[in-house]
This record gives C-alpha cells, structure tokens and sequence, in this order.
C-alpha cells in the first residue's frame, strides 16, 4: 500500500454493497406485467433510484443531544424503487404494481437482495490476508445477518449491527460509533464501504470515517466523494490510498 494514512479496518454496508437486488427477478416480474427491462437496464436505472432517494432524504441532526428521526423515516423507499422502474423504462401506469411486487419481495423469506455481489467473497478473504478487520453495518430489517450467511459471505466478519436490531439506523453516526467502539479503532483509521450519499457517505464521514462509494458508471459520486466501480477495485484502491496494517497482524495463507 501506499505511504499514506494507516487504515486498521473495512466496515461494509450490506444491501448494494456485499449483497446485490435481484435484478434477474425484477426483470422476470416485470415481463409478467408486459414491460420488457434487461437486467443491464435495471442495473443502470437502480443509480437513478439512489438519487431520489438521496433528494427524498431527511438530513438528520448529528449534533451530539439533538433530537434523532424515527426508525425508518430517511426518506421512503418508494422513491428508490420507483426511480429504478421509471428508469428502465416502466410507464407510470404501472409504477405503483412493480413497487408493491418489489415490496412484497423483500419482505418475504425470498429477499430482495438476493445475490452476492460480485468480487466479493474474495474482496473479503482477500482484506482478511492484509491483516484488516472486517465488519458490517446495515440499515435492515433484522435479517442482515441472515443474508450474509445464505450467500456465504458472514465467515471473515466480526460482527454485523442491523438497524433494526441495535435500534439505530445509518446516517445517524452513533451506529457507525458502536461498530468502531467494538472494533477499537480510531475513526479515521477505519474505511466505509457504502452506496448510498445520504446514508452511508453522510453517516460515515459524521462518525470521522474514511469514505468510499460504489459508483458503477461512475455517475453518482460527488466530485470530492472517493468512488470504486466494482468491490473488485477495493484491494487497489486502498492500495493507493493507504498504508497497510503491520505485517505481523497479516494472516498466513
């Protein structure tokens, strides 16, 4: 790694980050409806869900005291999915069906979020070798941990904080300070990985993280946001931009 700051620790979002939409259901369920949407399609219109999530978002105080948003209250979810569907090309007709399809699906035992995302077991074993500690925090709904293991990616991880099990939910920085808490690292000598603005890179940065964003296109990072397109550009991203941990903390392989 490069000689610039020394980095302990990853912490990873999960939804969009180390688990990815089924895009190949979506696809399927929306040709049920009669709207052809390739997966490519869904994948590109999926950034534009971000963005309207992020313009929906309620920038929470971080002040510490102030007064916190209630579970859940960020910003509704309906704009993610409905700028995703509108993206790919579903006519608002039949906005509303699609959203309440997709919905329907991530609450039941099926996920949503149903693939691993690619590169990233062995992103994962790959950071665990360099002697970095691994962990996740996700705004979910108590199951976070469940998919991590279903798709084989929990092994490497010291822990995951669920929002809806710790009761604290990204951006409020206080999660991001629990999971640091646990791992005794110094803020800004642990790196999130995220990939939404206005929950992760918000949240992150209030808690004095280091910051990076998936950005596939790279068309939704802000100018100064640190952004990698793929979980397969982390090893040579922090290669670049910090010091690696003390070759004794490094496991043998």
């Amino acid at each position: 790694m490069s000689p610039g700051l020394a980095i302990d620790a990853v912490v990873f979002d999960v939804g969009g980050t180390l688990v990815r939409l089924d895009f190949e259901w979506i696809a399927q369920m929306l040709g049920e409806l009669g709207v052809t949407a390739s997966v490519q399609a869904l994948r590109e219109a999926e950034v534009h869900g971000r963005r309207l999530y992020d313009a929906a978002a309620i920038v929470r105080p971080t002040a510490p005291g102030a007064p916190q948003a209630p579970m859940g209250t960020l910003a509704p979810i309906e704009a993610y999915w409905g700028g995703m569907l509108e993206a790919a090309g579903v006519p608002r007709a039949r906005l509303d069906e699609g959203i309440a399809l997709l919905d329907a699906r991530q609450k039941s035992d099926a996920f949503l979020w149903a693939k691993p995302m690619e590169g990233a077991r062995e992103v994962l074993d790959f950071l665990a070798v360099m002697g970095l500690r691994l962990a996740c925090v996700s705004n979910s709904d108590g199951r976070a941990e469940a998919h991590l293991e279903r798709f084989g990616l929990r092994e490497g991880l010291e822990f995951v904080l669920d929002s809806a099990v710790v009761g604290i939910e990204k951006p409020d920085p206080r999660i991001f300070d629990m999971a640091l808490e646990r791992l005794r690292v110094f803020p800004n000598r642990a790196l999130y990985v995220g990939d939404l603005r206005s929950v992760d890179e918000h949240g992150s940065r209030s808690a004095g993280m280091q910051f990076v964003l998936l950005d596939p296109y790279g068309t939704y990072a802000r100018k100064e946001t640190p952004s990698i397109a793929t979980l397969r550009d982390l090893p040579a991203f922090l290669e670049e931009n910090f010091t690696a941990p003390p070759e004794e903390t490094r496991r043998r392989v």
